[in-house]
């Protein structure tokens, strides 16, 4: 069950397009600097893609129940205090 929930959370690697992957280190640091620049802008945060509102889903559908699983725990493990505590 672990394992499950934890494939639906993982993120998935993202692989470098072939045009931008050259071989010197000042280009490579140059796109790290301007995916960083995009991140710290905003850049596609108000105009999310079928894919990213489908991770978004996901997840939280991952989180809630977690949340349920952990509150029925709590729940069978409170009663079970009680009903030990009447005998």
């Amino acid at each position: 069950m672990f394992t499950f929930l934890s494939n639906l959370l993982r993120k998935k690697r993202v692989k470098n397009d072939a045009l931008l992957d050259r071989n010197s280190d000042d280009f490579r640091m140059q796109n790290v600097q301007f995916v960083s620049f995009l991140q710290k802008s905003g850049f596609r945060k108000q105009q999310l893609d079928r894919h990213e509102k489908t991770k978004r889903f996901k997840k939280f559908v991952a989180v809630a129940f977690g949340w349920i699983i952990c509150g029925g725990a709590l729940w069978v493990v409170v009663e079970s205090a009680q009903a030990l505590e009447l005998f």
